[in-house]
């Protein structure tokens, strides 16, 4: 599964009514420069954090700069492999 294009579909769903204009156009992007505010970023985590399976004591450490960060994150936290596609990992958080 293409972890930035995971990201951006994620984007729609932890910001339904303002995501026009949230995108990340790499996985080196700041979190900054996506268009995502803290809260956000917050939910961001978590919802990463259902599909790759961190515990939410695990996700209370997640301090990301970029993109790649929160995947990097994820990736050596996980308790289970994610989903093969994005349409199954949008409907372990839908």
């Amino acid at each position: 599964m293409d972890k930035l294009e995971l990201f951006n579909a994620l984007i729609g769903v932890v910001t339904p009514v303002n995501s026009m204009g949230a995108r990340a156009n790499s996985l080196g992007d700041s979190l900054g420069d996506t268009g995502l505010d803290s809260l956000d970023l917050l939910m961001m985590g978590i919802y990463l954090g259902d599909i790759y399976g961190v515990p939410e004591e695990e996700l209370k450490l997640l301090q990301p700069t970029t993109v790649n960060d929160m995947f990097d994150f994820m990736e050596q936290r996980k308790t289970k492999e994610p989903p093969a596609t994005i349409q199954e990992a949008l409907e372990m958080v839908l």
